[in-house]
C-alpha cells in the first residue's frame, strides 16, 4: 500500500489518505521506486506517491499465483474502505462515494502492532512533554485541538500523527498501553 498526497482526491475523512493498493513480485520498496520512476506505473501513483504503508500490508503473506494476489489486492482495497480510506486498486477507487465506515478494533489491529508501538514510541521520543497513553493515541488518531501544540509542532507533525486515524480510539489506548508496561 502507498500513501498518496492529498492533491489525489477528496477524502472521506481529512485525517484518512487516500492509498493505493497493489501487488507485485518484487520487495516493496523496489517496486515503490520502480512506480516513482515510472516504470509500469498507475499514473495516480506516478502523480501523487508520497509513501508506503507497511502497516497496512505487513500481514499479508506471499502468495503463490498472480491471480490469488489480484484477488487478496481487491479484498485489501474493500476491507481499507470500509474503514475510511479512498483505496484505488486496479483502475477503482474503493470508497470514494461510500457513507459511514467501521473504525478499526483490538483484534484488527493485533496484526500490526509492532507499528503501532513503533509510531507510538517516535511520538513520545518528539513530544514536548510526557505523553501519557490517552494523549498518545489521539495522537495517532491524528486528532486536533489546541492540547496538539503542548505536545508537537502542528505545522510540522512527525509521521506517526494521525497515521491510525482509522483505528477506534480504545483500540489503540489499549495498544499505547501495552506497549508502555
Amino acid at each position: 500500500m502507498i500513501e498518496l498526497a492529498r492533491a489525489a482526491g477528496r477524502r472521506r475523512d481529512p485525517r484518512i489518505p487516500w492509498v493505493y493498493v497493489g501487488s507485485s513480485a518484487r520487495d516493496p520498496e523496489i517496486r515503490f521506486a520502480q512506480h516513482r520512476r515510472g516504470y509500469r506505473s498507475s499514473g495516480i501513483v506516478k502523480r501523487f506517491a508520497l509513501h508506503l504503508r507497511p502497516d497496512l500490508y505487513d500481514d499479508l503473506p506471499a502468495f503463490r499465483s498472480s491471480a490469488a494476489a489480484r484477488e487478496a489486492e481487491q479484498e485489501r482495497a474493500r476491507e481499507l474502505a470500509a474503514c475510511g480510506f479512498v483505496a484505488h486498486s486496479d483502475g477503482t477507487s474503493y470508497g470514494r462515494d461510500a457513507g459511514a465506515w467501521e473504525e478499526w478494533g483490538p483484534r484488527r489491529l493485533e496484526v500490526v502492532a509492532r507499528h503501532v508501538e513503533q509510531s507510538a514510541r517516535e511520538l513520545s521520543e518528539s513530544s514536548f512533554t510526557a505523553l501519557d497513553a490517552d494523549r498518545c493515541a489521539a495522537l495517532l488518531r491524528g486528532e486536533r485541538g489546541f492540547w496538539v501544540a503542548d505536545h508537537l509542532d502542528p505545522a510540522d507533525p512527525p509521521p506517526s500523527y494521525g497515521r491510525f486515524a482509522h483505528v477506534g480510539i480504545a483500540a489503540l489506548r489499549e495498544r499505547v498501553e501495552a506497549a508502555m508496561r
